[in-house]
């Protein structure tokens, strides 16, 4: 389903006290998250904006006010018309240094001379998450730069934008097999592949990693969030082989704890943490 129209929340909250919603929202299905020092904003297509939902964005708030009473959070809603989501997109997104080797650049912004050295991502979202501008996002590039061996398979469970995978690429993987859910991020990974001229190199797939063949790849990533990486672990790991490479991301450094009884259940050994903020991303080794 292609969605025409989005609600466009803008929180207006300091920055510490953003990442513990942003994890919440992402559950619910929002969004293209874009974080500034005292307000984020995120998406979601007008159509999943339901009963349901509603509900759970209440409760989320309730319980964020019942933690934190002292915190002011106050929010607007705007809706964002197909038509009007890329200049909205164009005013917030930029150019940003991954690492010192990787930049991700939107195609309407020129590359300055001293990156002309470095390993560039184009990369235009379209209400994706995947920017770079949040910290799941750089935290999985720099443990792909790390890992990666040249002609490996690899599967970007959650492709969002398609940057993890894009980069994959061009930074000597064989093959990806991009995966999501959502048919707007289907169609946006596609875009930014042709962008990338890494289409000969990958796969495209709209569903969940449970769907795809039990085929053994050499590196999974997959940047999601606690609650659906707790879900699929087995099935990542089954599409792993012994001896390959996992790296998970979107996890807060509170939920550590918890996915360790799981790694070690699935056959996993961490072999490193990132850190960024509160957020956390892990490299595993399939034993």
């Amino acid at each position: 389903m292609k969605y025409r129209s989005w609600y466009h929340i803008t929180f207006r909250i300091q920055e510490s006290y953003q990442d513990i919603l942003i994890g919440q929202f992402t559950v619910l299905g929002f969004s293209g998250f874009v974080q500034e020092e005292r307000t984020f904003g995120c998406f979601i297509p007008k159509q999943k904006w339901n009963q349901t939902i509603q509900t759970k964005f209440n409760a989320i708030l309730k319980h964020f006010h019942s933690q934190f009473p002292a915190v002011k959070l106050k929010y607007d809603i705007a809706t964002i018309h197909e038509k009007n989501w890329n200049k909205t997109w164009e005013k917030q997104t930029g150019i940003v240094a991954v690492t010192p080797h990787i930049i991700i650049k939107p195609s309407w912004k020129k590359l300055p001379r001293r990156y002309k050295d470095k390993l560039v991502l184009h990369i235009d979202p379209k209400m994706s998450f995947g920017t770079g501008h949040h910290e799941t996002t750089r935290l999985s590039l720099r443990l792909i730069e790390r890992h990666l061996q040249p002609k490996m398979k690899m599967i970007d469970f959650g492709c969002g934008t398609g940057i993890l995978g894009i980069a994959a690429v061009k930074l000597g993987a064989q093959s990806v097999v991009a995966i999501d859910s959502d048919p707007w991020s289907i169609e946006n990974t596609r875009e930014n592949i042709q962008r990338n001229h890494v289409q000969h190199h990958m796969i495209v797939r709209l569903g969940s990693i449970s769907a795809l063949p039990r085929l053994k790849y050499d590196f999974v990533v997959a940047n999601i969030d606690f609650h659906t990486i707790s879900r699929f672990i087995k099935s990542i790991t089954d599409r792993t082989r012994t001896g390959g490479i996992i790296v998970l991301s979107g996890i807060l450094l509170t939920d550590i704890p918890h996915l360790l009884p799981l790694f070690k259940k699935n056959s996993l050994i961490p072999i490193e943490f990132v850190n960024e903020n509160e957020w956390t991303a892990i490299a595993l080794f399939r034993v």
